[in-house]
């Protein structure tokens, strides 16, 4: 059964609180790998568009890699959210 937050908070406010703020840093750190996500995105894009003669340049293998990390962490962030506020 869900536990009522206000009760929590009541009950136990330094540990309310600080899984409260917890949530919200993961939130922060959360904003901020979709924006590097965004930003990587466009540039594989613009580059994917450009083309290429036989294989993909290092730097266009690398970027996919870090894009696939971003996207890894971002999970990884979601599931420390839910962790937090459950």
């Amino acid at each position: 059964m869900p536990v009522n937050p206000f009760i929590s908070l009541f009950e136990t406010p330094v540990a309310t609180l600080t899984a409260a703020a917890y949530a919200v840093v993961l939130l922060a750190a959360l904003v901020a790998t979709l924006w590097a996500l965004t930003r990587n995105y466009l540039w594989l894009e613009a580059n994917y568009r450009a083309g290429w003669q036989l294989l993909p340049p290092l730097e266009y293998v690398l970027r996919t890699c870090g894009t696939l990390l971003i996207v890894a962490i971002d999970l990884l962030l979601i599931a420390g959210i839910i962790h937090t506020l459950s």
